[in-house]
């Protein structure tokens, strides 16, 4: 009897050994075709899977991670898995914006940028979108204050997504380095500011249009598109639902359709995941100010607050004049409706604007070739709002 009692107790603890390997297991996030180099800020360990010693990397030695495990950077070291302190080490380039990055990076590199820099950012999960795939705002900064950017609510629009990821690459490098970006001293900004990014709304459209695998059905999204295979030119998210025509402004104005690959409202306001999460981000946030990026026309919305104009429109001005895109004017003709822009300015009372970042690409995602103008035209726009916000 006694034998086998010992004899369960022994399974038991196997089996709960393999449970606990697996959950262990389970942490380990790979960054696939997507790995990141980094480099040692001082002399670090690095260990075995056991936690073993291996050797020392010195400071200024690079590295290649393949993965992220816990608060660990995961490399291969003889053709085996080796851990290095995520806090010891420094990405070299984040992302290449003139590359088409999917979902599954922006997933992958805001954890590996959250792991890196615990004190500097926080990474919360604000929702989910219709295929389960996580939407993710990282915070950038120290600062009490914030301000919101976000992107790609649109799926052909996924260029936006690589603006606020290179942004995210270039300020937190700025802030951790000590360098100025143009005039802005970015540590002590961000200080004083916090920047919340949501680099990819819509995470369901951008992999339809990018051509990558989703799970509803081709027969379904075929049927909304026109019966069409041509899904680069998809704007709606998967169930055929505009995210920017689905929040409570004026939305009844909007001409009933039915889904489709752009322009269908839904049948009722904040129906879509991807759009209610925004919504309770933007409720429950204090944002001065709010940054939401499209991409085609090369043109800023902005509607009229009800106080405190004179900001509004020094602020929108202001991304107009780094830019060089053209505000467009605010009049009766050009309402509020159904957008997040127009229903920040109308719960907050605060200025929000809609960037299009790009010459009008027509049914399409905008070609490649216009990355490093539009970056160029952005890279600091995300710093002249902090900093407008720092006096408010």
């Amino acid at each position: 009897m006694k034998r086998l009692i010992l004899l369960s107790l022994v399974v038991a603890a196997i089996f709960s050994f393999n449970m606990i390997s697996a959950e262990a297991a389970s942490d380990t996030i790979g960054l696939g075709k997507y790995p990141v180099q980094v480099v040692a800020k001082k002399n670090t360990e690095l260990k075995d899977e056991q936690g073993k010693f291996i050797k020392t990397v010195a400071k200024g030695d690079k590295l290649l991670l393949q993965a992220i495990k816990g608060k660990s950077g995961v490399i291969k070291y003889s053709s085996k898995s080796a851990y290095i302190s995520l806090t010891d080490v420094h990405y070299i380039q984040l992302v290449d914006g003139a590359k088409t990055i999917p979902y599954d990076e922006v997933a992958a590199k805001l954890k590996l940028v959250s792991a890196m820099y615990p004190s500097l950012t926080k990474l919360q999960e604000i929702g989910k979108s219709v295929e389960g795939r996580p939407l993710y705002s990282l915070k950038v900064g120290t600062g009490d204050k914030e301000i919101l950017l976000d992107a790609s609510f649109h799926g052909r629009e996924h260029m936006t997504a690589n603006v606020l990821m290179e942004m995210i690459d270039t300020y937190v490098k700025a802030y951790v380095n000590g360098t100025k970006i143009e005039k802005y001293d970015v540590k002590k900004l961000l200080s004083e500011v916090s920047i919340v990014f949501v680099p990819m709304v819509n995470p369901d459209g951008v992999t339809l249009s990018q051509g990558g695998k989703v799970k509803t059905s081709m027969i379904k999204l075929k049927a909304m598109n026109n019966n069409s295979t041509n899904f680069n030119r998809w704007k709606a998210n998967i169930n055929g639902v505009d995210l920017n025509r689905q929040f409570n402004v004026n939305w009844h104005l909007i001409k009933k359709t039915k889904p489709s690959f752009k322009e269908y409202k839904g049948k009722a306001p904040n129906t879509e995941p991807e759009a209610l999460a925004i919504k309770r981000l933007i409720d429950r946030g204090n944002h001065l100010a709010y940054v939401s990026y499209h991409s085609s026309g090369q043109i800023i919305y902005w509607s009229q607050t009800k106080t405190k104009f004179s900001r509004t429109k020094k602020l929108v001005k202001g991304v107009s004049n780094i830019t060089g895109y053209k505000l467009m004017p605010v009049t009766k003709k050009n309402e509020p409706i159904a957008a997040s822009e127009d229903y920040f300015t109308k719960v907050k009372d605060r200025p929000a604007m809609t960037v299009e970042i790009a010459p009008f690409a027509g049914e399409a995602s905008v070609p490649l070739k216009r990355w490093n103008n539009v970056w160029k035209q952005n890279k600091t726009v995300g710093l002249y709002v902090a900093n407008e916000a720092r006096n408010w």
